[in-house]
Order: C-alpha cells, then structure tokens, then sequence
C-alpha cells in the first residue's frame, strides 16, 4: 500500500484581508479554483481555511507528491511565512470527496478557538490538539460549494473551458452536418 502523509500548514496571506461576513476573497477563489484543478491531477486533497489574513491549509496524498507540493508554495507570492504544524504518515486520505475542500469563516471555528482561549485566528501558535481539532471541524463542516464566478480568476487561470466547449459544440455540428449530406449524397 502506498505511503500517504497529511501535512498541515500556516501562512499568511500577501494580499490584504476582507471584513469578516464579505464571502470569499477574491485571491482566495482564485487559489481554489487553482489548487482544484492540479490536485485532482496530482492525486492530493484536502482542506482550507483562510480568516484574519492567515490560512489553515490540509494536504494529504502520496508522501512526496504533498512534500513536493509543499515545497512549490514556499515560491507561492500569495502567500508568505510557511510553518507546518503537523506532518504525519496515514492510512488513507481522511479529504478524499474533495480535490480541495473550503470552509468559510465559520461560527464554530470561533467557538472552537474560545474554547482554546483565542479570540483570533492565529494559528502559528495552535498547540499539536488544537491543530488536531481544526482539522477534524475542517472535515466535519460543509464545502462552501460552488465557488462564485470570477471573472479575474478565471482570467488569471487561463481557464478558458467555455471557449474550449463552444469550439467542440462547433466541430460536432460541422462533422454531424458533413456525416448527413454524405449520406443524403449516397442515396
């Protein structure tokens, strides 16, 4: 059985942080919608959480697909001040329904942080059973879902699937078009 790690990290973010209760920041989106397409590709999942400008983030997949990964978003400029919090081989990816699940800034991961005596999200200073906790709520709570259109990120991304399925809707009509008049022709 391949080894797998869970690598869970902190970092802060570079760009500057929305008020609480805006929806998904904008740069936010724009590294979902990134970390969904490649980690399917890479076979790496896991979780998100971004508050008052920090990010909590799980990866988990095979070992040095995430160590690799990991060392990719030192050079990340969304990002800066990586510390990893707990790195642990497991048996399976306990994130596995998703490519990278995100949870919104949540009323329990206040209630979650009061019980620790926090009044802040800072977790470069979460203890091993806080880090534990955040992670099981992290699995425990809703996806955000769909993400909200952007039009930058999309942009940003190069996505450019819409184009992609106008061009093959096209291409389907013309040959479907040719079959039908070579076949009227042969009658």
């Amino acid at each position: 059985m391949p080894r797998h790690l869970r690598l869970v990290y902190a970092s802060r973010a570079a760009f500057p942080p929305v008020r609480h209760g805006a929806g998904i920041h904008p740069e936010v989106a724009r590294i979902l919608i990134q970390s969904r397409r490649n980690n399917a590709r890479r076979r790496v999942v896991g979780g998100l959480y971004y508050a008052d400008g920090c990010f909590f983030q799980c990866l988990e997949g095979p070992a040095e697909v995430v160590e690799t990964l990991y060392q990719k978003l030192h050079s990340d400029p969304r990002h800066r001040d990586l510390k990893v919090l707990d790195r642990r081989e497991i048996d399976a990816p306990s994130f596995q329904a998703w490519s990278m699940k995100h949870v919104p800034d949540a009323p329990e991961v206040r209630e979650l942080l009061a019980r620790y005596g926090r009044t802040g999200f800072e977790p470069y200073s979460f203890s091993a059973g806080l880090v534990e906790d955040m992670v099981t709520l992290l699995l425990g709570r809703p996806d955000s879902g769909n993400l909200p259109e952007f039009d930058e990120a999309r942009e940003a991304l190069g996505d450019n699937r819409r184009s992609d399925l106008v061009r093959l809707v096209a291409a389907t009509g013309l040959f479907a078009g040719a079959a039908l008049i070579a076949v009227l022709m042969l009658r």
